[in-house]
């Protein structure tokens, strides 16, 4: 078997080592900050210095991601085949079975735990903004930030206890006026590139000395950072 490392936004961890454990994948994993999908250049450049190391003993170097605001645009190995999912961030991938995707964005918030126990999560946000410009102020500040959206959606993963994350969410979205709902995740794209099952449509494969380019990604919408 060829040798293999895993790049893994800790955000989608649970969802990351559930499919390790089901599927017996055994493999060395480096998991990058999950501040970093905000600023798409540091993500490049975090990527890269990742790339770099695991030159020359890594032949084939997965990448956990979504192409999230063309972070993932401007890679290169020398020396391993990159594979790298099809999406446009891993909302696209969680939600891949959604028909409506594109318009269920528009009016919605996503969590999973992953992005409830992050460095710099929603409920970080709430605190900070209520610690800095008080009630009053965070509240109409809030307001505005999330005034196009609808709906606060956790999106069941299978990967962690939803019923200590639900409670959190209904908490928040009654803090930000949103109304919360929780949606069943489809997981199969990370199984997929865990497990070698890299089929055209949903995955880049780019050889060694090929710089990853936008057209990889076409059929893949562009996400902004938030």
């Amino acid at each position: 078997m060829k040798r293999r490392k895993l790049l893994a936004c800790e955000t989608i961890k649970d969802e990351v080592e559930l499919i390790k454990e089901k599927c017996g994948v055994d493999i060395e994993t480096v998991w990058m900050d999950n501040t970093l999908h905000a600023y798409p250049e540091n993500l490049r450049d975090a990527l890269q210095a990742e790339i770099d190391k695991a030159e020359p003993e890594a032949e084939e170097l997965l990448f956990a991601y979504g192409n999230c605001g063309n972070g993932l645009v401007g890679l290169k190995s020398s020396s391993a085949t990159m594979i790298i999912p099809k999406y446009g961030d891993c909302i696209d991938m969680f939600l891949s079975n959604l028909e409506n995707l594109e318009r269920v964005r528009t009016t919605t918030y996503f969590l999973t735990r992953g992005w409830l126990d992050g460095k710099q999560s929603l409920e970080w946000e709430i605190d900070y903004n209520y610690k800095r410009f008080g009630e009053k102020r965070a509240r109409k500040i809030m307001d505005m930030i999330y005034r196009h959206y609808k709906y606060l959606m956790l999106i069941d993963t299978g990967a962690y206890d939803l019923n200590q994350a639900k409670p959190r969410v209904d908490k928040i979205a009654e803090t930000i006026k949103l109304e919360p709902v929780v949606k069943q995740g489809d997981i199969s794209p990370i199984e997929k590139l865990l497990t070698g099952n890299w089929d055209e449509e949903h995955f880049c494969v780019i050889p060694p000395g090929r710089e990853t380019t936008y057209h990889d990604f076409d059929g893949a919408s562009l996400r902004l950072p938030c």
